[in-house]
């Protein structure tokens, strides 16, 4: 049994469309999820560090769960304060 190089290539190309799948629903969740806290966090009362939930989302659907992380950080974590 031979394997070509083509077909190793072939395989490999459609993990990297999983993977970029799954990146891509990851970002969509994360970006929805940030979205719905940081608008709960308006409603209430509490202040949004420098922009409003759309943007946060936004940056969030953009730069990922870094931006997500950096969303925590500044507003759930106790480095908040």
């Amino acid at each position: 049994m031979e394997f070509a190089s083509h077909d190793l290539m072939m395989a490999i190309g459609q993990w990297s469309y999983l993977y970029l799948l799954v990146t891509i629903l990851i970002h969509i969740a994360f970006s929805a999820a940030t979205f719905n806290d940081a608008r709960h966090l308006k409603k209430s009362g509490e202040p949004l560090a420098f922009v409003g939930p759309v943007v946060w989302s936004l940056a969030v659907l953009i730069g990922g769960i870094f931006v997500a992380l950096a969303y925590w950080v500044m507003h759930h974590s106790t480095l908040r304060q």
